[in-house]
């Protein structure tokens, strides 16, 4: 799978969809732009935070934060 990046500005909303993710750059952890029951909601410094029910978007950083797509 290759990582396609998504430039994008925060002040604006964060991308998301079904192929979208976001990584954390402090600690390399990923979070599924819209999670399933089973997915994390949140990397594990707590930098991205998605709250899928609400379909909302919280994060410290915003300069250590990625989105992408994946391809094959």
């Amino acid at each position: 799978m290759i990582r396609v990046y998504i430039e994008f500005d925060p002040t604006q909303g964060y991308p998301a969809g079904r192929a979208v993710t976001y990584e954390c750059l402090v600690c390399a952890g990923t979070v599924p732009s819209m999670p399933s029951h089973d997915d994390p909601f949140e990397c594990r410094c707590r930098n991205v935070i998605v709250d899928g029910d609400a379909g909302r978007v919280s994060v410290k950083d915003n300069a250590q934060l990625r989105a992408f797509r994946t391809t094959s």
